[in-house]
């Protein structure tokens, strides 16, 4: 099998349009045709199809040993080029069922699990949010209140400080505006009516 060969049938795993073992299966069948070469060149053989091979392997094994993982979390029918993203970036079964453990499988995608992984983003972060009050969080959510700073220590002192059932929409907007937690006491010493989030980004617009 030659070189253009091998990369033509990579090229078709990494468009979906051949599975892995129906790859190496192709790549077995060139390769029982090229035997005499490969024995006349050994070196070369080994290095150019031993490569090529062990990263086809690389993949099944991935995908045999993820399987369960991923169609719990509904990663379902993935083609290998999914498959090899996961892969490729660094995210294993285990971090997906941290994922799972702290509950954030619904309507995940590959490219979300990516970004959580490629962000930092852990299970106990995202478990910590929800123990602060935000629940049935989206993996889109978590990666904004991540990247503006958010920790759950700002959301339990809102929430203790008698501002609940915020969005993360809504902390976010009242952390970019700098309201904290004695803003919030503050506001309902002299606003019987107490504090929102509306009256709040008011109070910071207006430097109350």
């Amino acid at each position: 099998m030659t070189n253009e060969e091998r990369i033509k049938i990579l090229e078709m795993v990494a468009t979906g349009k051949l599975t892995v073992g129906q790859a190496s299966q192709l790549m077995d069948t060139l390769g029982m045709k090229s035997t005499t070469d490969a024995a006349k060149r050994p070196d070369q053989g080994q290095r150019s199809g031993g490569y090529t091979q062990e990263a086809i392997g690389r993949i099944r094994g991935y995908r045999k040993s993820g399987d369960t993982v991923l169609t719990e979390a509904g990663l379902t029918n993935l083609p290998a080029r999914q498959i090899a993203a996961l892969k490729n970036n660094g995210v294993d079964a285990n971090y997906i069922r941290a994922l799972q453990g702290a509950g954030l499988v619904a309507d995940i995608t590959v490219d979300q699990v990516i970004s959580l992984y490629n962000n930092g983003i852990d299970a106990d972060y995202i478990r910590a949010l929800q123990e602060a009050g935000l629940t049935d969080l989206t993996a889109k959510q978590v990666i904004s209140l991540y990247n503006n700073g958010i920790d759950a220590d700002y959301i339990r002192a809102l929430q203790e400080a008698g501002l609940i059932d915020l969005t993360a929409k809504q902390v976010i907007s009242l952390y970019n505006n700098g309201v904290d937690a004695d803003d919030v006491r503050a506001l309902r010493e002299v606003d019987v009516t107490g504090p929102t989030v509306e009256r709040l980004l008011s109070w910071k617009e207006y430097g109350v």
